[in-house]
């Protein structure tokens, strides 16, 4: 009997002693994580959250801070990195990483061209994933930048990743590396990068050096990951969610956790999709998300938690970043180029000019889109083009306008893309004359992924449409589905009843690109030498108290409510 209690306790205490080492051997990772900053060096007033993916934390819809007056701070380079800093102190075993875009959308890039940024990131982040913007000005000057040659600096040393973009032969292959690995704890963390590779986002030298597939690649790289051992396999991936989710989950095996940019979004909550942790955390710097994991030899990776911590007034800045953030500041407004961009008053708003449209309802034009469209549309007509609409894309604009005093910075950041040395702005204006048949069918390229992607939506002054969403998509200019035709106006004139009249329509030159990549070179543009910057600068200043929403120019005809079927009358 004896002999046999001492056989039981014997199991018993090896059967603890496994569920201990088991324990034990069970380790939590944290990554926090940024995305698609742009430079927002410079804390900001800050819009309400829009998208399909807002976290609203608090925030009741357009309009909601109360009073003009009582806007409150957010973002900030010296906020993020008290809150980063503070990770890293509570938790040894922290990751910080960016998935791409810190360059271009400020006056701070537009001056400094992001090398102060970076050199800041150096000691808050572990790696960062190069974006589209980030080869904005050519590699050249991506190069010069890195190495610290342009701004007379020492080199950057946070390392910077991309795994689909060829560099032999070019100085940045000895600047960019396809990933790192990272010792965690003694947990292995293999880190690598992608872009997009949306060929509208690059110029002709970076589209000749994509690697292939970016998925192929992918894979390629996780799988060389884990070959060298790698625990756990991080994706920094700059190809927004639809890539994230349909694209790398569905798709690509061997990876552990995708931390997204490119697409703005705020998640709700951390995604778990075909084995794998996605998450991403809006952008301009206003969110810092904190993923924690667990990892256990043998089981893998279990998602654990995931959060997201507003970057706001209630964070106290760095004193150390925020004295080198003050620095940059003076030199903006010091070059006679900018001027007072951070004070002095372009106009009053009443309510957020939201980058989006509103999520309930047909309505599918958004205000910032709308402001954007008509203070072009303004600006041609005022230095003598007779236009007869103006088209734009939302991926043109970003982030939205806030309600309250908006200064030149807050301009900038809503149209930030583009850069021009002389004068340090952005996307220069043109005037194109195009076909009706060629805008019927450029609109229907628009809506033809509007489930998945806002990107590439038009928003239009002068010019009103209508499409189904539920119907079938097209993705090139071969014919109309979910446009209804005989809804496109210019002015009041269906257009789809004279398709081979030309209209002059006023754009962004890169809108321009965009149009006549389509249609393969075959287009002819007039350029103005008018910026976008100072067409909606001065149309917001000639109004002074401006007040815009969404108001139909464009309809989707799923967001309409249905009609009941009328009742049938029987005759006795």
């Amino acid at each position: 009997m004896l002999r046999k209690a001492g056989k039981t306790l014997a199991v018993l205490a090896l059967s603890l002693g496994l569920s201990v080492l088991s324990l034990a051997q069970t380790k939590t990772l944290t990554i926090v994580h940024t995305n698609d900053t742009h430079s927002a060096m410079v804390a900001f007033g800050h819009p309400s959250i829009p998208g399909p993916f807002a976290k609203l934390l608090g925030h009741d819809g357009p309009g909601s801070r109360g009073r003009a007056a009582l806007v409150r701070e957010t973002g900030g380079i010296a906020r993020m990195a008290t809150l980063i800093k503070r990770a890293k102190m509570r938790d040894p075993n922290v990751l910080a990483l960016h998935a791409g875009d810190v360059f271009v959308g400020s006056f701070e890039f537009n001056k400094y061209l992001g090398y102060p940024e970076l050199k800041i990131m150096e000691n808050l982040y572990d790696a960062m994933s190069l974006g589209n913007h980030e080869f904005d000005l050519g590699m050249d000057v991506l190069a010069g930048v890195a190495s610290g040659q342009i701004a007379g600096g020492e080199p950057v040393t946070l390392p910077l990743l991309n795994a689909n973009i060829d560099l032999t032969g070019h100085p940045l292959a000895g600047m960019i590396q396809p990933s790192i690995v990272k010792d965690v704890d003694g947990v292995k963390v293999g880190v690598f990068g992608l872009v997009n590779e949306d060929r509208v986002n690059f110029s002709a030298e970076v589209v000749a050096r994509f690697s292939g597939d970016v998925y192929t690649v992918a894979g390629m790289q996780a799988g060389a990951l884990r070959a060298a051992g790698c625990d756990v396999v991080v994706c920094l991936s700059h190809l927004g969610t639809l890539g994230d989710l349909m694209g790398l989950a569905d798709n690509v095996p061997g990876i552990d956790i995708i931390v997204g940019g490119h697409s703005h979004d705020l998640f709700d909550d951390a995604v778990l999709r075909n084995g794998k942790i996605i998450v991403q955390a809006g952008s301009h710097g206003q969110f810092l998300g904190e993923l924690k994991v667990d990892f256990e030899p043998g089981a893998g990776v279990t998602f654990r938690d995931w959060s997201v911590w507003p970057v706001d007034s209630r964070v106290k800045p760095d004193p150390y970043v925020q004295a080198v953030v003050n620095k940059l500041r003076d030199g903006v407004v010091k070059d006679p180029r900018f001027g007072p961009v951070y004070s002095k008053m372009v106009a009053l708003v009443g309510q957020d000019v939201s980058h989006d449209w509103p999520e309930t309802g047909p309505y599918r034009d958004a205000p910032l889109g709308n402001l954007v469209t008509d203070a072009i549309r303004k600006a041609l007509g005022g230095a003598g083009y007779q236009v007869d609409c103006v088209l734009d894309a939302m991926g043109y604009t970003e982030f939205g306008i806030p309600a309250g005093k908006v200064v030149g910075q807050d301009v900038m950041r809503a149209v930030p893309y583009g850069y021009d040395p002389a004068s340090g702005l952005g996307f220069k204006l043109v005037v194109a004359p195009l076909p009706g048949q060629l805008i019927l069918g450029g609109l229907e390229f628009t809506v033809a992924y509007v489930e998945y992607s806002r990107s590439v939506c038009a928003q239009t002054s002068g010019l009103t449409f209508a499409y189904d969403s539920r119907l079938p998509a097209i993705d090139d200019l071969s014919g109309l589905s979910r446009i209804d035709p005989l809804s496109v106006m210019i002015n009041g004139e269906y257009v789809a009843f004279n398709p081979t009249k030309y209209y002059m329509v006023g754009m962004t030159e890169q809108v321009f690109n965009f149009l006549n990549g389509l249609t393969g070179g075959a287009l002819v543009k007039y350029d103005t030498g008018l910026f976008e910057y100072n067409a909606v600068r001065d149309y917001m200043r000639s109004l002074r108290f401006v007040n815009y929403v969404s108001e139909g120019r464009i309809i989707d005809k799923a967001g309409l409510p249905a009609v009941a079927a009328a009742p049938v009358i029987r005759r006795k």
